[in-house]
């Protein structure tokens, strides 16, 4: 964000308002002559004050505002970094826990076959039982597994 035209549109601003106040005092009074000279350095005055305040003003807000900015995208940063890793885990162990179980169904698709006689009889065998693990997980787990996996990435924010 760009704030570095912030303090020239507030100067101008305020700057417009003194001089229509002052051009409204000095016509209501009818100030003429030594008067408008006084009544105008009183409103230089008046101009400066107004245009050192302003400056302190908005040098605080801006440095506020870009403080809060930098505290945000750090914190978002962290977040984000956190999160990310937790998924990788989740994923690396997932990827882990497959294939260990793809070993297994091998192995019992083998023995069960080795008993039957026929090796084909042990893979139809072994993968009849993984699509029913396959249907009990997806009708009686979906839910639990997902809400397990929100309260999880939750739990990291």
């Amino acid at each position: 964000m760009n704030f570095s035209k912030l303090p020239s549109i507030i100067k101008l601003i305020l700057l417009q308002i003194i001089e229509e106040i002052e051009r409204r005092i000095n016509a209501k009074r009818g100030v003429d002559g030594e008067e408008a000279n006084f009544a105008s350095s009183v409103y230089t005055s008046l101009k400066f004050i107004v245009l050192d305040q302003v400056d302190v003003i908005v040098d605080d807000a801006v440095g506020y505002a870009k403080k809060q900015i930098n505290e945000l995208a750090t914190l978002v940063a962290q977040k984000t970094s956190v999160i990310l890793a937790s998924i990788y885990y989740m994923f690396v162990v997932l990827g882990l826990v497959f294939t260990a179980f793809v070993f297994f169904a091998i192995a019992l698709a083998l023995y069960v076959g080795e008993l039957l006689g026929n090796h084909y009889w042990g893979f139809l065998i072994a993968g009849g039982v993984t699509v029913l693990i396959v249907i009990v997980v997806y009708m009686r787990g979906r839910r639990t597994i997902s809400e397990r996996i929100k309260k999880h990435l939750l739990s990291q924010i």
